[in-house]
């Protein structure tokens, strides 16, 4: 009795797009950030701004009561790429807090929980298509 067995998946395949699926999922990863954070800061984030912050943003005729959201540019700098997340310096000290400046910690980067499933779910499908013969 001969037992034939064959085989339907190639590493070789996967491991030559590992290097594309890789980039791909971050790329997807970081535009899911770019939407998280974004959101972060339209629900607005906490700690609230101080009334003294909120007086000095009404004298400089900017943003009004909403943390992080004083001229838009930093909003508007987010970007997700196949770099990562990219943003305006003074975001990431937002984020972590910066006590030489006085900055309160305002954690707003985050992904959307709506996109961060599929970004998972293609990167499965994106394997399994590669180790396909």
């Amino acid at each position: 009795m001969d037992i034939k067995v064959s085989v339907n998946f190639d590493f070789g395949k996967l491991e030559k797009e590992m290097p594309k699926i890789i980039e791909k999922t971050t790329q997807r990863y970081a535009r899911s950030a770019e939407k998280g954070s974004k959101e972060s800061i339209d629900k607005g984030v906490a700690p609230k701004l101080s009334p003294k912050t909120i007086e000095r943003r009404k004298r400089r005729k900017t943003g009004g009561s909403k943390p992080l959201f004083e001229t838009g540019a930093l909003y508007r700098s987010i970007k997700g790429s196949s770099e990562g997340l990219k943003m305006l310096k003074y975001g990431y000290l937002h984020h972590t807090g910066d006590l030489k400046a006085g900055t309160p910690k305002r954690e707003f980067i985050t992904i959307s929980k709506k996109e961060i499933k599929p970004v998972f779910d293609k990167f499965k499908q994106d394997i399994h298509k590669a180790l396909k013969k």
